[in-house]
């Protein structure tokens, strides 16, 4: 049971909008025609004791076009929830908006939080290249009072050194989704259901059940997909202490199952760790 939990909410209008805590894409909203919608998750197992971060992208909707309009806003807010009756206390908190001449502004984004450094540690056009036409900025807060997740003191990953181990545990992964192994997947994920629980006050079995791995396994048509190990890169947070294999800019993940007949597929991407030198999933 953790005292405090860490809330984080999108809400956007008619514009693409992507909020990252700690490098980690949390919530977005690329599948929304309009571009208008709020959504929210519970971050309280993506954070830790220290620094952090949060960021937010905002996009056009014209996937043609990187000009933006008045009544383009992307909006995230981090906040602290207390189970006592108190008020949530913000955290941290990023508005991006639109002026009259095209240019996006940050000028409603609170400031003076007190976890948080008074200003933005950056605020422009991002030029990483897959985020080409996206308007990038983010903060630090610091947070206390929080477990020691597993994944804080892991030993961070070594591209050099652990991909060989890496490919074999998503191999391991795979191999038992083939298999249909729910029991062994169980095995290998409980740990991370385990401390994601408790940020809920719930069970590890309710998370995992929520993912519908049961349900892919029963249902034949899902066939597992070889992964195309080329098309993977390795992606690391939090110093290197969280990582995992990536492609494109969503994320995508080598474990895949496809469901021809139905038109349909199914990924499982988890965050890992190394911890007494032993690749594991922690998320």
């Amino acid at each position: 049971m953790v005292e405090y939990k860490y809330l984080l909410s999108l809400n956007t209008h008619r514009s693409l909008c992507v909020a990252r805590i700690n490098g980690m894409i949390a919530l977005e909203n690329s599948d929304s025609k309009s571009g208008t919608q709020s959504s929210g998750f519970n971050m309280t197992a993506f954070v830790e004791n220290g620094q952090n971060t949060m960021e937010l992208l905002m996009g056009s909707m014209d996937e043609n076009s990187d000009i933006f309009s008045p009544d383009n806003w992307c909006e995230a807010t981090l906040t602290k929830a207390s189970p006592y009756g108190d008020k949530n206390k913000v955290i941290s908190h990023i508005k991006l908006t639109v002026d009259d001449k095209g240019n996006v502004t940050t000028q409603e984004s609170q400031s003076q939080l007190p976890n948080g450094k008074a200003g933005l540690d950056y605020a422009a056009m991002s030029k990483i290249e897959a985020e080409e036409g996206l308007f990038a900025a983010q903060k630090t807060f610091t947070l206390s009072g929080l477990p020691d997740w597993m994944w804080t003191t892991a030993q961070p990953v070594s591209e050099k050194n652990d991909m060989a181990a890496i490919k074999n545990f998503y191999l391991e992964i795979s191999n038992t989704l083939h298999r249909r192994d729910l029991n062994q997947l169980w095995k290998m994920s409980k740990p991370a259901w385990a401390e994601w629980a408790i940020t809920e006050n719930s069970q590890p079995e309710i998370f995992f059940n929520s993912f519908g791995f049961k349900e892919k396994l029963e249902n034949r048509n899902y066939v597992v997909r070889a992964p195309d190990w080329h098309k993977y890169r390795l992606i690391s947070y939090k110093q290197g202490r969280l990582f995992r294999l990536e492609f494109g800019v969503w994320g995508g993940s080598p474990i895949r199952m496809d469901n021809k007949k139905e038109d349909k597929y199914f990924e499982y991407n988890p965050y890992l760790s190394i911890i007494n030198g032993k690749v594991m999933i922690v998320r």
